[in-house]
């Protein structure tokens, strides 16, 4: 068993995963990210989550940063104050447990690699999570190539993310058409570059996939992962036993 965290641009979600299946052993456990607020705040707010959550267990911490060796490297859609503080060791400060810290895309990965969509599948695997923004995690031959931003590879002139995240349909309001169209090119690019032979679609945006599947167009094979939303907290809490 492993706590799993999922820190994201909107919320943060937790809960106690059985490693042997992946699946959730408590139910899971939301508060609102405040992204902009300060490092204090974030930690209490993963504080008020993990404390809701029975046991002890050590915790796997899935951020939206570039993280090495626990520290955060990047801030796009979080305070910039984060940049160069060492998440993992913050947040076993504040958890009284260990923590390990992964990037939230790589987390997923890592969930759908042992457990989804990408269980045994060979070759290049590209999976990328529609959220706030657009996460990447890159596998070549069950292997994580880590830390890969692809979200912000530019398309056409702008931004992945600004194109295709779910944030981006909202903000934009996007028909499910019009979205498609532009994950399709997001898509193209990303095939273009790295020819991979699966990518896996995250996040909660696919939850709906009958809206926007069918609609999608790709050289490689592509499907919406086995534990959508989910796949971040279980992948985190994976982590814990990959050090």
């Amino acid at each position: 068993m492993a706590v799993g965290v999922d820190v994201g641009g909107s919320s943060i979600k937790c809960a106690l995963v059985d490693l042997r299946t992946g699946a959730f052993a408590s139910p899971r456990v939301s508060v609102p990210t405040p992204a902009q607020d300060s490092t204090e705040t974030l930690l209490t707010a993963l504080q008020t989550v993990v404390t809701n959550v029975p046991g002890r267990h050590a915790v796997g911490l899935a951020f939206p940063s570039v993280i090495r060796n626990g520290t955060v490297r990047t801030a796009a859609n979080l305070n910039k104050a984060w940049i160069g503080k060492s998440l993992a060791v913050l947040a076993t400060d504040r958890l009284q447990r260990p923590v390990i810290a992964i990037n939230d895309a790589d987390a997923a990965g890592l969930a759908e690699l042992r457990y989804g969509a990408a269980r045994d599948v060979p070759g290049t695997v590209l999976l990328l999570t529609l959220g706030t923004g657009i996460g990447s995690a890159l596998f070549v031959d069950g292997k994580l190539v880590p830390n890969t931003e692809f979200g912000h590879l530019q398309v056409a002139g702008r931004e992945a993310e600004l194109r295709a995240s779910g944030r981006a349909k909202v903000d934009q309001n996007m028909s499910w058409d019009s979205w498609s169209e532009q994950l399709n090119l997001v898509l193209k690019e990303m095939h273009a570059l790295l020819w991979p032979d699966l990518i896996v679609l995250c996040g909660g945006i696919t939850e709906e996939p009958e809206k926007f599947l069918d609609k999608l167009r790709c050289e490689a094979r592509l499907c919406v992962g086995t534990l959508r939303s989910e796949a971040g907290i279980v992948g985190a809490a994976l982590a814990t036993t990959l050090v």
